[in-house]
């Protein structure tokens, strides 16, 4: 197999996304996938609703305009202006990622959505709330606008490869619509492994624990999501009775970051009587410094096509405990640096593996082996197994 290094042929990509907007911490990954291949010497154009250019980038962005309301017809008219948008060039390369069709390379980041339908629902503990999203979703044009499109991405004579962020969701790609596993490219997510790293520790645990004012001898737990329902903390807060339990004389915390409604869990978390060892941040910046501070990540989601945020965790050395409807869970190996939970609504398994790395030794074993897993899925080979895929589908490759 020739080496994506050896190749002198130069291409021209476009992006075709929604929304661009890497300074708020959306599509981060394409900023720097589109900065990583104008520095080989590429020519990138971003194609979006919504974008912004970051400075020092030589890529070229282009607004796709759309109608605002109602929704539908945001999402065809987004499916119309795209297509002539990208039709005024000759690209080698339209990388798809949102409700596109104007693409030879579908990426659906955020992974299958029948699969994340029915995670979605089985977050719900509410019956009511449950017969109330359940109305909302398949009594509305738009669900419908949108299994439309998602079928017509996958089954598609124009794109002619798909990749895929994790295992996991090539296997819900194949399950779900019956896509030749040939035509599937598993290009693993990454992460900035200078930026997440163990060092971080002696860097900024002390001056963040004390910021949170969090003894040092305390244990902290790390949770990070965006949709609290969905990534489990609700299991979460419940595992944390269990614990309360056993470790009647170990002090420990719960830090929780990220959006969501944090009134309404911090009124479970009193009604479950553990809310004297959780706090509640919401959004922050800097993860690196909440990682150093933490001992273990929980992420007991319910679905995530590859988390960022349990990959971060690994790079920085913690050890992670996780669910199998997580695409990252191909990144851990064993216990030595991570559990892989088979159900993430049961709270007594989820304590069990949370309590495991309450031993300091295992939690130092991890430090290694969690980083030792990451360093195989480096940024450098992100890119070069994405070139693969771009040079098979632009017909062959020139050395």
């Amino acid at each position: 197999m020739l080496e994506v290094n050896t190749i002198s042929r130069k291409l021209k990509i476009a992006f075709v996304l929604d929304r661009y907007l890497p300074s708020r911490g959306g599509e981060s990954y394409f900023s720097w996938l589109a900065k990583e291949l104008v520095s080989r010497g590429h020519e990138v154009h971003i194609f979006a609703t919504i974008g912004e250019k970051i400075r020092g980038t030589e890529y070229q962005l282009h607004q796709i305009p759309v109608l605002r309301y109602p929704h539908s017809l945001r999402i065809f008219s987004f499916l119309r202006n795209s297509a002539h948008a990208v039709q005024q060039y000759d690209f080698d390369i339209i990388h798809g990622v949102g409700r596109t069709l104007a693409m030879n390379i579908f990426n659906p980041h955020g992974g299958v959505e029948k699969a994340y339908l029915k995670q979605d629902f089985c977050s719900i503990t509410n019956r009511f709330y449950y017969v109330y999203k359940f109305l909302k979703r398949y009594l509305s044009l738009q669900h419908y606008v949108k299994v439309w499109i998602q079928r017509r991405q996958y089954v598609n004579d124009k794109v002619r490869k798909i990749i895929a962020i994790s295992p996991m969701v090539k296997e819900d790609i194949v399950r779900y619509y019956g896509v030749p596993e040939e035509k599937i490219a598993v290009v693993f997510n990454c992460v900035d492994l200078g930026r997440f790293h163990p060092k971080n520790r002696t860097i900024f645990r002390k001056a963040k624990r004390e910021d949170l004012g969090i003894d040092d001898s305390a244990l902290l737990l790390l949770f990070a999501g965006n949709n609290y329902r969905l990534k489990g903390l609700e299991p979460l807060l419940h595992s944390l009775i269990y614990l309360k339990r056993w470790f009647l004389n170990r002090p420990f915390y719960l830090l929780i970051v990220g959006r969501g409604p944090i009134g309404r869990y911090m009124a479970m978390a009193r009604k479950l009587g553990v809310s004297d060892f959780t706090l509640f941040l919401g959004p922050v910046k800097g993860m690196e410094q909440y990682y150093a501070a933490s001992d273990i990540y929980v992420h007991p989601t319910f679905y995530d096509s590859c988390s960022l945020t349990v990959l971060e965790a690994l790079a920085s050395g913690l050890p992670v405990i996780t669910s199998r409807f997580n695409g990252a869970v191909d990144v851990i190996i064993s216990n030595k640096g991570g559990k892989i939970l088979e159900n993430p609504a049961d709270v007594e398994d989820l304590a069990n593996s949370i309590a495991f790395y309450f031993d300091e030794e295992r939690r130092k074993e991890a430090q290694v082996v969690a980083r030792q897993w990451m360093e195989r899925h480096s940024p450098t080979s992100n890119v070069e197994e994405t070139l693969r895929v771009y040079y098979e589908v632009a017909g062959g490759m020139r050395t």
